[in-house]
């Protein structure tokens, strides 16, 4: 991973739940209260699973495997495994025998992170339904804090599943897919950092 090697994780970790500001239409209401579902399967007391591949015009490609459950996660790449049990995040960097050890509430070297910082409350919601897709669509209203203007996500009807999330920033758009989504049975020793197996490995503490 370069430049966006921790995208996936930027943009689910800082989706938070708060208040959207005053929704005035049924379809408004409608696409928040979907939108708090599906986040909720994400990040409620069992936790979720799933494939990702993310894809950002014909430049950059990369695909692995998440786990989350409240502010806890754990994800595989081709170049990485990240371990956070919500007060230390473990990052090794496959090849290098390194690993960094992050405080997960403070991101010293993440300036991506801060583009992919989502405020809820600055955001206009929408659903509409698409073939066998229902489309969440987030836009930003004016004088918005955060870099990300318009915001799609694709469920699956009935179960609420990720199917895609799509992220404009600027003038291209930034695309996750999702498959083999498994929500909750996600035990909590799978965000905790196997010390004795990485025991020949340096560790380096950037806290």
């Amino acid at each position: 991973m370069k430049t966006f090697k921790y995208l996936l994780v930027c943009v689910l970790m800082l989706i938070g739940i708060g208040t959207a500001g005053a929704e005035e239409t049924p379809n408004a209401k409608q696409a928040r209260h979907i939108f708090d579902k599906a986040y909720n399967m994400i990040y409620g007391p069992e936790g979720a699973s799933f494939h990702y591949r993310i894809s950002i015009l014909k430049i950059h490609s990369e695909e692995g495997t998440g786990w989350y459950k409240g502010n806890k996660s754990k994800c595989i790449t081709e170049n990485s495994i990240i371990w956070d049990n919500g007060d230390i995040k473990y990052i090794l960097k496959k090849g290098k025998d390194i690993v960094e050890i992050h405080d997960p509430k403070v991101n010293k070297k993440d300036k991506l992170l801060q583009k992919f910082k989502l405020y809820p409350e600055d955001f206009n919601y929408s659903i509409a339904r698409q073939k066998n897709d229902l489309i969440i669509t987030l836009k930003a209203k004016p004088n918005a804090k955060g870099s990300m203007k318009h915001i799609q996500i694709y469920l699956e009807p009935g179960s609420y599943k990720p199917k895609r999330l799509r992220i404009k920033v600027l003038f291209f758009w930034a695309n996750i897919y999702f498959s083999d989504f498994k929500a909750g049975g996600i035990d909590d020793d799978i965000f905790t950092f196997p010390k004795e197996k990485y025991a020949n490995y340096k560790l380096v503490d950037e806290r």
